[in-house]
């Protein structure tokens, strides 16, 4: 069970390292399309507009995806509300407990 949960976060993991990496690869082509047509003067203004428009509309999408993708990696390493929870330790802490109440009821 442990080890099928270790895989599971780490393709998990795999998986949000390559949306991160396409996110910032994504933002670097619509940075470079920005820089293209603010220095062009042959096309009509109408256009410029249309097509910043559409570089405004694609920027928001992609941090929204990206804000997406952190939320899920944050759940991912169980962060919830700014803190996170260390499922091994609470494991560990339980099981000890167990065991020492074991102890100390001795034999059945």
């Amino acid at each position: 069970m442990a080890n099928a949960d270790k895989t599971e976060r780490e393709s998990s993991q795999l998986l949000l390292r390559e949306a991160e990496e396409h996110y910032a690869g994504a933002l670097e082509e619509l940075i470079a399309m920005r820089l293209y047509f603010r220095d062009r003067t042959e096309i009509s203004e109408a256009e410029i507009k249309r097509v910043t428009g559409n570089y405004t509309r694609a920027t928001q999408t992609l941090f929204d995806e990206r804000k997406k993708v952190e939320e899920l990696e944050r759940r991912n390493r169980g962060i919830v509300h700014d803190y996170a929870i260390d499922f091994d330790a609470v494991r560990g802490e339980i099981g000890s407990a167990l065991d020492r109440l074991r102890a100390h009821r001795g034999p059945v």
